[in-house]
């Protein structure tokens, strides 16, 4: 069996994290090739099955990607997670579902492309003292910042012409990811695997290691993981991986942030059991 991991040419090789797996998989007769999204010279119907993992430009790239994925489907090749979640999942406006779903999410204000919003006016309406503001299709914090009452005005125009070119995400505040760290669970074939608490370097929001973030093993209660496992009955569709990015507030209830379906770190570091997790879901869900 010969499996691609897509990769993008800015990191083209095994993202650091999958090299764990990647050992694994071969321990067991697997065949892995890392493999970039857009390089036009690749047959894409030479490999068995086709698992995105490190495509970290898609949303610099985004038609290109979009049309990618289109003729991946159009040449009915296994591609996991499923191109219809990938497609749903790339744009965080997802959130909005989930919260008529009546999923606990942190309060935000969805921006469409090309609408007027003025940042002073949602942070005053919710009465918010501090907000993040994200695009809707992005990955690692890319163009994400924070803003308060006496910043708004100042962060309008880089906001205008953000909203020009894609929606935005105005989310309030998070303290707990600064007080406790964002919890990330990760699921193979929806049954969990292993977490992750998330913490962000001194006088940092963002918890991603580019930005000096650390992880460390971390062991979720089952009233936790009944919440997720609730999040992700509502997902029709079969997913080999899949991350829950949140926080449980005082009351032990998780909110939330991101549900990430397209090309998320794993954190296979954190435990050793985890490579063989998620090699049994494999063999699970492929054909």
């Amino acid at each position: 069996m010969h499996l691609a991991f897509v990769t993008d040419s800015l990191h083209p090789h095994f993202a650091e994290d999958d090299k764990l797996l990647v050992s694994y998989l071969q321990s067991v007769g697997i065949i892995v090739s890392p493999a970039i999204w857009d390089d036009s010279s690749i047959d894409w119907t030479f490999f068995d099955h086709i698992i995105i993992r490190s495509p970290w430009d898609y949303f610099l790239k985004l038609d290109v990607f979009t049309n990618w994925l289109d003729q991946l489907e159009k040449l009915k090749l296994n591609v996991y997670n499923p191109i219809s979640v990938i497609q749903w999942n790339k744009n965080k406006n997802y959130l909005l579902r989930f919260k008529q779903l009546g999923i606990p999410i942190p309060e935000f204000e969805y921006c469409t492309k090309g609408s007027s919003f003025l940042i002073l006016d949602v942070l005053q309406k919710n009465k918010w003292n501090k907000a993040v503001i994200k695009p809707s299709i992005s990955g690692g914090a890319y163009k994400t910042w924070i803003t308060d009452l006496n910043q708004a005005k100042e962060h309008q125009i880089e906001f205008d012409d953000l909203l020009i070119q894609q929606g935005l995400i105005i989310q309030k505040f998070s303290e707990e990811i600064i007080t406790q760290g964002e919890l990330s669970l990760i699921y193979f074939n929806k049954k969990y695997s292993h977490a992750v608490r998330k913490k962000a370097k001194a006088g940092e929001f963002r918890v991603q290691s580019q930005y000096g973030g650390k992880h460390e093993t971390y062991f979720p209660k089952k009233n936790l993981l009944l919440q997720i496992d609730k999040i992700l009955s509502m997902i029709d569709e079969p997913l080999l991986y899949a991350r829950i990015d949140g926080y449980l507030n005082e009351n032990n209830i998780f909110f939330l942030m991101e549900l990430e379906l397209l090309e998320p770190v794993l954190f296979f570091d954190s435990d050793p059991q985890t490579c063989k997790n998620f090699h049994q879901a494999f063999i699970e869900v492929i054909p």
